[in-house]
């Protein structure tokens, strides 16, 4: 980038400061004794201590500045972008670049001027709310007023090592997996930061060091839940992590969908959740699905994905089990009106919070009228949506489904995802091993 062109024109002042009358430099003494220089370049005023209470010392140390500023603004000397400009100046140093003042900002700047570049629809709300938390965890550990040119590997490892001391879920601290989502967010906007000339270089996570991450508790059925429960004398924290592993029989989905029927203040509920259980979707699917997707004939169900792709909307199609059929047409015959399958029970601030689609219900709305109809039920210590989700999954491997067609009822694209969902009950492992002895 070209050097503003600077004219330096020096007066000295009564009291001994030096100055210019138009793009200034001086130097001005501190009550401690030492000696500062001072000088604008363009729009930017620069100030270093010179770390000298010698005044000749320190006014030959300007000269130097000035002789060299003169030199840039006639082209014969160039200073890389990323050039620290006031050491470079008092160093006369010499390279193939005109000077540039670097763009600062700040990291607790950083996420905000991110969402404002951002042209409208890019970007899903729930993800945007997501990366706006992790942003405030490492702006407000890293300091809201620390320049992302001043980030280093240990400001980085610093903030693994603050994060990994805080409380998590479950009674433990926080999951490593967490700490990564964060520092993977930061990378991300770190990367928007480059393009937009705030930082030169990328950050880089391979070197840091992360503490060991606890694998995830097995799938498991109520009956072996209960069993390792009893025997284990488990703290109820630690049961809570048990349930989150919890699927179900095909049996135990129709006895919770019954259960929903009768005790759900909201019509709404049921046929989300038969929705849900006979065809693995996710709940922010579900939340966003509209009333034409849903076709009774030929008999499908199309699902608006947002993980599978950021640049593009992305669908599934999801045939319609015999046991949904007739719950699905019920609920289209009697809604209201609106474009959302599921409508929102009551209005909701819309500054607060957004729906997936006009009208939808939210999804946090939905997880607390599910936790509300399985209240003081056998059933209470069911998580969430997504235990549909992959006892679905776990259901379908079970019966011994071509796995590809699972893949493409539930959007799986990597062997990870296969890994975590696909289940086998343990009486169907049992047969098969039988089988071979």
């Amino acid at each position: 980038m070209a050097l503003t062109s600077i004219a330096l024109s020096t007066t000295y002042f009564d009291n001994g400061k030096v100055g210019v009358t138009h793009t200034m430099a001086w130097l001005e003494q501190k009550k401690s004794g030492t000696y500062h220089i001072v000088f604008r370049l363009g729009k930017q005023k620069l100030r270093r201590s010179l770390k000298t209470k010698n005044k000749k010392e320190a006014v030959s140390r300007r000269s130097r500045i000035e002789e060299n500023l003169r030199l840039v603004d006639s082209g014969r000397l160039a200073v890389p972008d990323d050039a620290d400009i006031v050491s470079f100046l008092l160093s006369d140093g010499q390279l193939n670049q005109r000077i540039s003042v670097p763009r600062r900002l700040k990291i607790g700047q950083l996420y905000q001027r991110f969402v404002e570049s951002l042209p409208p629809d890019s970007m899903e709300a729930n993800t945007l709310s997501t990366a706006s938390t992790h942003m405030a965890h490492v702006a407000g550990t890293l300091g809201h007023q620390l320049e992302l040119r001043s980030v280093t590997q240990e400001h980085l490892q610093n903030y693994i090592n603050h994060r990994a001391l805080q409380p998590g879920r479950f009674g433990k601290t926080l999951s490593p997996t967490t700490i990564k989502k964060e520092l993977a967010t930061l990378r991300s906007i770190w990367n928007w930061a480059i393009a937009h000339e705030y930082v030169t270089k990328p950050i880089s996570l391979r070197s840091l060091k992360f503490p060991k991450l606890d694998e995830k508790p097995p799938y498991r059925t109520r009956e072996e839940i209960e069993r390792e429960i009893a025997i284990g004398k488990i703290p109820k924290q630690q049961q809570q992590e048990l349930w989150h592993g919890l699927y179900l029989r095909i049996t135990e989905i129709s006895e919770i969908l019954a259960l929903i029927e009768q005790n759900s203040t909201y019509s709404y509920l049921y046929p989300m959740a038969a929705l849900a259980a006979y065809t693995g979707a996710r709940r922010s699917e579900l939340c966003r699905s509209q009333h034409q997707d849903i076709h009774l004939v030929p008999g499908n169900l199309l699902l608006r994905e947002k993980k599978r792709s950021r640049s593009k909307r992305t669908f599934r199609q999801v045939p319609i089990a015999a046991s949904l059929a007739p719950i699905l047409s019920d609920w289209l015959e009697h809604r209201t009106e609106g474009q959302a399958t599921f409508l929102r029970v009551w209005p909701t601030n819309r500054k607060l919070v957004l729906p997936e689609i006009e009208g939808g219900v939210l999804p946090a709305e939905a997880h607390n009228h599910l936790q509300f109809a399985l209240r003081e039920s056998k059933w209470s210590v069911v998580p969430g949506w997504h235990v549909f989700r992959h006892s679905f999954i776990s259901n379908c491997a079970s019966q011994g489904v071509d796995q590809r067609m699972i893949d493409d009822w539930v959007g799986h694209q990597t062997d990870e995802q296969r890994k975590r969902y696909r289940h086998l009950f343990p009486d169907v492992q049992k047969k098969v091993l039988d089988k071979v002895f």
